[in-house]
Parts: C-alpha cells; sequence; structure tokens
C-alpha cells in the first residue's frame, strides 16, 4: 500500500483553493448518505444508517451491537467531474465518546474503472481503488481535520469521471477476541465538512458541489402513513427476494397473519442464520411474533408462497430454499406439518393447472454431473398435484428455441385470456410467451421477445401492461452487486415489429423490492407498488397508480425509516380495502400503510363552495383510447344511488364501472377495457351510461384496436 501524506489537527495552508466542499448547512446532508461499513460485518448492499444535521454538523449513530464494531461507511452524491481537477480529500470530524478510541481510516472512490461494484476493488485490483491513511487511527473527542493525498496515488485508477467518493470509518478495533459492551462503544460520529480538493482549482475557481437528486416522500391521497410494530431482527432476508413473506389467515379467526422469513449476518468469520417467523395479526392491523423457528431443512430459505394446493379452503405454505421446497399447513393451533418436502428442486411457481380451484406447484428438477454441478440444459420442469392426501408430479414439456435452453421464469394469466400461459427466457434473454395445456403441450403464443435481459435479477413482472392482448415486461434498468436493482422499464412490442423500451425511472432509483402488481383502489387497472429511493432522499413506498396503462405517471409516496424488501398489499383491518405490509430487516418489523379507499373511492373531495352547480358526466379522455378511459363525473350532491355502466351499440351491458352511493364533488372513475369476466373488449365504439338516483345521461367513447 503506498504511503500517504496525513495531517491531523493543524490548520492547512491557507492557498489552497476550496474545489468543492459540503458543511452541511440548511439541515440537510447535501446528498451525502451513510451505511453499515461492510468490513466490519455490514452487507454490501445498500441501506441507510440514522442520522441527523443539526447547527452545520452531522451527527451519525453508529452500531451498538454486540456482533458488530462500531463503523460507519458514508457516501458521497454523484460528483460528475474529471478526477483530474483533484488530488486530495480533506474531512473535519470528532467522535462523542468519552475518550479516544482506535480504528481505522480508509477511502473509497467509484469511477468508470470500478462502477460495476460501487466503492469497492473489484479483482483481482485489490486494494487499489482505495486508500488506508493510517492502519491504526486514533479517533479522538476533539476536532480534528485529516488530509488524504491522492497526488501519488496511481493515475491510471484514480483518474475518469468520478461517481462518488466513499469514507469507512471503522471507530473502536476494541480488545481482539473480547466483545465490548454495548455502552462501552463509540455511539456517535459528528462530521463538521468535506472537501475534494486539489492544485486545478486555483485557476479553475471554486466548483459548485454537485446537485443532489431527490425523491420527494410527501404522502397521497389514499394511504395513511407507515405505522411501524417490531417482530425480529432480520425480518424479510438480506437479498431482495420474490417472495419474502406472505399475508394468509394462519389461525383460522379471518384476520389475515403474517408468514415471513428472517436473516441474521453476524460478523466476518461466523456463518449466518435464517429461518421463518409467525407474527399474528389483531384484526386492527398490528402484529405480533409468536413463533420463530430456525431453518435447518432447507439449505438456505430464501422465498415464501401461499395457496390453497390441498383444496380445503384454507392455504398452505410453500418454503423454497435452494435446492429444496417444502410444503407446510398450519393448524389454529400454529403447529407445523410437512405435508411434502423435494429435494433437488427450485421452485418455480403456484397456478391452477387443472382449473378445480385448487393450485399446483411448479418446479424444476436439477440434473447433476459427476462432480455434483448442476447440468445446463439437462433439467426437467414439473408440477404436482395431490388427491386424497396422494401426491404426484407430471412431466411438463419444455420448449426450446434452436439456440439455448429455455428457463420458466413466470406462470399464470399473462395476457388476461383466461387461459394460463408460461414466460420462458433463454440465456441469452430472451423472452417468449408460451400456451401450455393440461396433456402437458407447448404452443408459441407470442414470437421471440428479444429484450437482451442482463439475466435474471432485472426481470420484475410479466402480464398485459397496456391491453394490447401482448406480455410486456416489467424489469429494472440495470444491475449493481452493491446497490442491486436501479431503474425501472416497460418493455412492450411494437405493432409493427421491434421493441419499445419505455424508461419510468432511471438508474438514479434504487429499487428495494420486487414490484406488487395489484389493483389497489378497485377501478379495474392494476397499480404498482415497491420500496424505493436513492442515497440523498432515502427510502419509502412509492404506488404508481395505473402502473404502466398511466402515462400520467399519478404518483403516491411514503417515505419510510429503515429499509424495505417486500410490499404486501392485503386487508389487514378488515374494512375491505387493501392495506400496504411492507417488511424492514434493518428495523426487524413491518411498517403497516392503511388504506382509506372505501371512504374516497374515485372521489376528488371538494369543499361545499366549490361544489358542482348540478350533476354532469364529463367527456371521456383519452378517446379514443386505448386500453384504458377516464370517466369523470361531477355532483351538486350527495347521492345514494349512482350507476355507471358501459354498453355495446347493441345495448348488450359489457361492465359495472360503479354502483353505490357517493358524495358531492368532482370524481373521476376508470374503465381498463375489459368485460365482467376480465376480458378485453374488441375495438370499436362503446356508451358509458350513469344513472343519478333514476335520472340518466349517456355519452360515447371509442376504444382502438
Amino acid at each position: 500500500m503506498l504511503k500517504h501524506f496525513v495531517c491531523i489537527g493543524v490548520m492547512l495552508c491557507s492557498s489552497l483553493a476550496e474545489a468543492i466542499r459540503w458543511d452541511f448547512d440548511g439541515e440537510t446532508t447535501q446528498g451525502w448518505a451513510t451505511k453499515k461499513d461492510a468490513s466490519s460485518g455490514g452487507t454490501h448492499a445498500f441501506h441507510l444508517l440514522s442520522g441527523v444535521v443539526a447547527d452545520g454538523v452531522w451527527m451519525l449513530e453508529t452500531s451498538r451491537s454486540d456482533d458488530h464494531d462500531p463503523s460507519v461507511q458514508v457516501i458521497s452524491p454523484t460528483i460528475g467531474y474529471d478526477s483530474a481537477l483533484f488530488d486530495r480529500v480533506r474531512i473535519r470530524f470528532r467522535t462523542l465518546h468519552h475518550s479516544p478510541t482506535s480504528g481505522s481510516l480508509v477511502l473509497h472512490w467509484t469511477n468508470e474503472h470500478n462502477r460495476t461494484s460501487p466503492g469497492r476493488d473489484p479483482e483481482p485490483a485489490k486494494g487499489r481503488f482505495s486508500i488506508l491513511v493510517q492502519g491504526s487511527f486514533v479517533y479522538t473527542t476533539d476536532w480534528q481535520e485529516v488530509e488524504i493525498d491522492l497526488a501519488n496515488h496511481s493515475k491510471a485508477l484514480w483518474y475518469g469521471m468520478v461517481r462518488d467518493i466513499r469514507l469507512s470509518f471503522s471507530l473502536d478495533f476494541g480488545e481482539i477476541g473480547v466483545p465490548r459492551p454495548a455502552e462501552e462503544k463509540v455511539g456517535e460520529l459528528a462530521i463538521d465538512w468535506i472537501e475534494l480538493t486539489g492544485v486545478e482549482e486555483i485557476l479553475q475557481g471554486e466548483l459548485p458541489p454537485p446537485q443532489a437528486e431527490y425523491f420527494r416522500f410527501e404522502g397521497g391521497q389514499y394511504f395513511a402513513p407507515p405505522v411501524f410494530h417490531p417482530i425480529v431482527p432480520g425480518l424479510g432476508g438480506i437479498i431482495v427476494a420474490d417472495k419474502a413473506g406472505v399475508l394468509t389467515d394462519l389461525e383460522g379467526d379471518g384476520d389475515l397473519d403474517l408468514f415471513s422469513t428472517w436473516e441474521h449476518r453476524p460478523p466476518s468469520g461466523s456463518r449466518p442464520t435464517s429461518g421463518w417467523v409467525v407474527a399474528l395479526n389483531d384484526g386492527e392491523g398490528a402484529f405480533e411474533p409468536v413463533l420463530t423457528e430456525e431453518t435447518t431443512g432447507l439449505n438456505a430459505l430464501l422465498r415464501v408462497h401461499a395457496g390453497d394446493l390441498t383444496g380445503n379452503g384454507t392455504d398452505e405454505i410453500v418454503l423454497a430454499g435452494w435446492p429444496d421446497i417444502a410444503v407446510v399447513s398450519m393448524g389454529s393451533d400454529l403447529q407445523i406439518e410437512v405435508l411434502m418436502q423435494l429435494s433437488d428442486r427450485l421452485f418455480k411457481g403456484l397456478a391452477d393447472w387443472d382449473g378445480d380451484g385448487a393450485v399446483e406447484l411448479f418446479s424444476t428438477e436439477i440434473e447433476y454431473d459427476a462432480n455434483g454441478h448442476p447440468v445446463d440444459g439437462e433439467s426437467h420442469f414439473e408440477f404436482w398435484d395431490v388427491t386424497n392426501g396422494i401426491w404426484s408430479s407430471s412431466q411438463l414439456a419444455k420448449p426450446e428455441n434452436g439456440t439455448s435452453t429455455l428457463y420458466l421464469y413466470q406462470i399464470g394469466d399473462l395476457t388476461g385470456n383466461g387461459m394460463l400461459e408460461g414466460l420462458w427466457m433463454s440465456v441469452f434473454g430472451d423472452a417468449y410467451l408460451w400456451k401450455v395445456t393440461r396433456l402437458g403441450e407447448v404452443v408459441l403464443v407470442d414470437e421471440p421477445l428479444a429484450f437482451e435481459l442482463d439475466g435474471g435479477p432485472l426481470f420484475l413482472y410479466g402480464g398485459d401492461l397496456d391491453g394490447n392482448g401482448h406480455v410486456d415486461l416489467l424489469t429494472a434498468l440495470g444491475y449493481e452487486g452493491t446497490e442491486q436493482r436501479k431503474g425501472l422499464v416497460v418493455r412492450s412490442r411494437r405493432s409493427g415489429g421491434g421493441v419499445e423500451e419505455q424508461v419510468l425511472y432511471d438508474a438514479r432509483l434504487f429499487l428495494r423490492s420486487p414490484v406488487e402488481v395489484r389493483d389497489l383502489n378497485r377501478d379495474g387497472v392494476d397499480d404498482w407498488a415497491f420500496v424505493g429511493g436513492d442515497r440523498a432522499s432515502g427510502f419509502g413506498v412509492f404506488v404508481e397508480w395505473g402502473g404502466g396503462a398511466n402515462p400520467a405517471k399519478e404518483v403516491e409516496r411514503h417515505r419510510l425509516a429503515g429499509d424495505g424488501v417486500q410490499v404486501l398489499p392485503g386487508d389487514v383491518d378488515g374494512d375491505g380495502d387493501l392495506d400496504l405490509v411492507v417488511l424492514n430487516p434493518l428495523l426487524g418489523g413491518v411498517q403497516v400503510l392503511k388504506s382509506s379507499v372505501g371512504e374516497q373511492m374515485t372521489a376528488v373531495m371538494t369543499p361545499a363552495a366549490a361544489r358542482p352547480a348540478q350533476h354532469r358526466l364529463g367527456d371521456s379522455y383519452p378517446n379514443p383510447f386505448n386500453p384504458a378511459v377516464v370517466i369523470p363525473l361531477e355532483l351538486a350532491t350527495d347521492a345514494a344511488g349512482v350507476s355507471l355502466r358501459v354498453y355495446d351499440v347493441l345495448g348488450r351491458r359489457v361492465r359495472q364501472v360503479w354502483d353505490g352511493p357517493l358524495q358531492a364533488g368532482r370524481h373521476r372513475f376508470v374503465w381498463d377495457g375489459r368485460d365482467e369476466k376480465g376480458k378485453a373488449v374488441a375495438a370499436g365504439v362503446y356508451i358509458y351510461q350513469v344513472e343519478i338516483d333514476g335520472r340518466v345521461e349517456a355519452k360515447k367513447t371509442t376504444k382502438l384496436p
């Protein structure tokens, strides 16, 4: 490791001009964020630690856990300047402690050479994208200033467009092998300012700090602010899975309870532990843990699903690990009974294969070579059914595209045609949609969708998002090992051929959870819910009303404390509305956002002085439309009975959009272009009619092909 000049506790030469200075005034972190330092037991995945800015000083909470040394990594906002402008980093800080401590201070950075692993040294360049200031650094309780000299570092590694700089503070090594009591560990670190300086700026002049990007978490119309309920540390696991938990009635009292995974990662050198937990709902949306188990039968418990596999009217739990699957039931006494266990299988989904009301389990059987390695192209797809307690499997035919093996990613009614379909992808990222039959035959439904997905981490959801009868893919824009999924993209087939990509969020969005696709406000159009954010603003719940079918991008956002790995929609308080339950591993519990859709429905309420002068059915928009259309309605007074229906030109009723009382005000309804059975209607002219306390008004709208 190269030696670098370090100056501590003295004023530096005043002739140096400031290139970029973050002084943390204005009560903000100016885009800086903080996470647990991975070198001291923290995860490489990004998550926030607590901190506050007051009187121009950034106060950071560090770990008081018995498992970890107190440590923290601070990360700058995106810098976006050429590193040739800078040759040193300066920082002023102190610890809030009763005495000095000994630790380490390391500078990391991200540029074009290590952008795929932000803030880390990719192999074989270990130790070259970082500078160790001192092997045994003394942290004092007085303010100290440190300068880190970059001038002598390899320009081939430092030079380039700087994305960010990261400072890792290990605050108290303590005595090796002797855990220090929590009250003796350093609890807080105070940072006064950080500067990125150099000689070039003497000629260039002071550079403005980069503009921090913020997502505004301002709440919304339908969901109340999140309420936290503690359950177990590491709830939902550290790795973002497709299903870390489920809401289902576990004790038979009609309330939705929580069954979820948990994961605990101790300091380096110790094995992580994982398991599952049951938290019961009190009927009002408050969850309390009653049963916690460590997993022993599965090598790694990664996913949890629920469905009625036995046809008895209650859900069974599917525990999916690597490479085992277990189906269990839970009685009212909360005793677990293992109904079936499969080895060397990968879970692929649940779907009602034969239309009998009970779901079947789809899996992949893994073939191994003589050395115990999985054999590409030799896996078998199968589904499992149970009759009178006897489980049996049938092999599902596997399509081939002539060049590479296809792998099953999702199964279900993906185009809204009432038929079961499977979404398959090749190792090169081509996507195929196949219709499957009970006999196990496969028929190509759509031509290959050459989306060139960069592996499994990008795929989020497949389905007909725009109502044109073809499958669309919802994917992340990119994936990095440290910050995981970033951005959000809808990829659709063009009418004339080819693929259209609509970027909804660029790489500034950290996508912390899978995207849950559900109709959250009962308007007939699927909405999206997920956890996301950025370093500057933190994380929160995003609700995209209308999802991919909504070009206006109406968004409701609620800030979360800590982090979130999954959003679970479910009626947890029994009022008929879908609430949101967020699994939060950093806080070790759930955050519940209760819905008020039933109270507001699609109405935008107005004060009496601004109420419409008379009842009026508005003109639909857009008109013509595809796939969905908005129907405005104004009510001058409260109405006991309002019925909004859609008819075809022959007078046959197509869809009942609304039927019930409405308050005075301006309302907005969305018809998704589907009939009562959920099937997309044909292109043509349709009549939408409203009946208000016996008075009828009607207008026309046109659906495009």
